[in-house]
């Protein structure tokens, strides 16, 4: 769901690390703003839609429930 994936994500004083520093939401509810550190070196900012990571997170999150739910649907 959040990975390091940008040469500037991937190289820097720790490589291959990104980290939430804090989120903001915007005034349509939906659409969160991720302020996040990049390889310890970088700032970034990255947007998603809140409806989205919340059924992405029902499908593939790891709790024993979405882990049963895959395990049936195989």
């Amino acid at each position: 769901m959040f990975a390091p994936e940008a040469d500037y994500e991937r190289r820097g004083d720790v490589q291959d690390v990104v980290f939430p520093c804090g989120y903001t939401v915007a005034e349509d509810g939906d659409t969160i703003n991720l302020y996040y550190g990049a390889a310890d070196s970088s700032i970034a900012l990255a947007h998603g839609s809140i409806r989205c990571l919340l059924s992405w997170l029902d499908a593939n999150g790891h709790s024993e429930q979405a882990h049963d739910r895959r395990l049936r649907q195989s």
